[in-house]
């Protein structure tokens, strides 16, 4: 699957003129702060994700009221027409083609992988950037997963709302009303911990063979789930202990919305002894590992978006990756280097000022010397 075509409409600093990809590799240079983030940002939402830096649709939209994005993305089965738009009044909307679609139909449809400098939190940062990343995981290996998250946080936000009145009143209400969400909370939260479970151990595979090869000590890297177990009786038994507590401080304490994942090498915390161009380097490694998991059990491979690429890596480091970048796939990178160094490895060269993309020729080696 690559993406063909695209044009955004009131996104950020992104001009309404279309843009189009390349099959293989597009490298997308640029100074800095000119839009290229933007872009590839524009480009996750279209296929059918958040905002990787975690940013609002307001913030996103260019007057804070209103975006759309649209492309045509080529997959075996023939090209796809797809557009995304917001707005204040009726939120996120989807389309394909001329029909409205949602979000977990668009994701199936354009399965995609995107790395950006913000990607690191992933060791260093909180729990929360790690357990979006394995929801993110989770639904590019099963679309229908996004059914049980959502019914987790829907149990979890009327739960929520109960204890929280309770607080504020000192009266629960309706004690029936608690028993059913907290079971409802127990089932979808045993079957989020299912799929999490499933999609670390199909993406474990993937990361450990790469990281063998591009650390000496990489086979002693160790990531895992810390939940509180799978099963909903034990979730059951955890909130009818904490139940006491929860009603004093007006939510639930324990759920998948309370799990981490741990990062270790030798048995000690990697965040407390990696170095940044280390933690740059594995995190790299890991959403390579994302690629090549989801490719696995995508109908189309999987495009792969990386922002500023080279980026807090070393000049070996960047030529290590863009050699391990999948050979089947699309790939977008954007740099703020000269693209003369990685031209002649990519098949499309855009450039990007104040949110204007154009192409670009670039001399290549072979033509340089076809010159002489």
């Amino acid at each position: 699957m690559h993406l063909s075509e695209f044009s955004s409409h009131g996104f950020r600093n992104l001009s309404s003129d279309p843009v189009s990809f390349g099959a293989g590799v597009t490298l997308v240079t640029g100074e800095n702060a000119q839009g290229k983030t933007n872009l590839i940002e524009a480009v996750s939402l279209l296929c059918g994700q958040r905002s990787f830096r975690g940013a609002t649709s307001a913030d996103m939209a260019s007057d804070r009221d209103r975006f759309s994005i649209a492309g045509t993305i080529e997959r075996a089965t023939g090209p796809e027409r797809l557009r995304v738009s917001w707005s204040r009044q009726s939120g996120r909307e989807f389309a394909r083609g001329e029909k409205p679609s949602g979000f977990r139909e668009i994701s199936a449809l354009a399965p995609a992988v995107f790395l950006a400098p913000e990607h690191r939190e992933l060791i260093s940062g909180s729990p929360a950037v790690r357990r979006r990343f394995l929801d993110r995981l989770a639904l590019g290996l099963k679309p229908a997963a996004g059914d049980d998250f959502a019914r987790y946080a829907t149990a979890l936000r009327e739960r929520n709302a109960l204890l929280s009145r309770a607080r504020l009143t000192r009266r629960m209400g309706s004690p029936g009303e608690l028993e059913a969400w907290t079971e409802e909370l127990a089932l979808a939260g045993s079957a989020v911990r299912r799929q999490r479970r499933a999609a670390l151990e199909a993406w474990e595979r993937a990361f450990a063979e790469l990281a063998r090869h591009a650390f000496r000590d990489g086979g002693k890297i160790r990531v895992e789930y810390a939940s509180g177990g799978d099963s909903s009786e034990g979730l059951r038994e955890s909130f009818e202990r904490l139940l006491p507590v929860e009603r004093r401080r007006g939510h639930s304490l324990a759920g998948p919305h309370r799990d981490d994942l741990t990062w270790s090498r030798g048995g000690r915390p990697l965040a407390g002894q990696a170095s940044t161009g280390e933690i740059t380097r594995i995190v790299a490694l890991a959403k390579l590992a994302e690629w090549s998991a989801v490719a696995k059990v995508a109908e189309e491979p999987p495009l792969l978006a990386v922002d500023d690429f080279d980026a807090g890596l070393s000049e070996g480091w960047a030529d290590e990756f863009f050699n391990a970048l999948p050979g089947d796939a699309a790939v977008i990178l954007t740099t703020a280097t000269s693209p003369d160094r990685w031209a002649r490895r990519a098949g499309a060269v855009l450039e990007v000022r104040a949110g204007v993309v154009s192409a670009r020729r670039v001399l290549r080696a072979v033509e340089a010397t076809g010159a002489r």
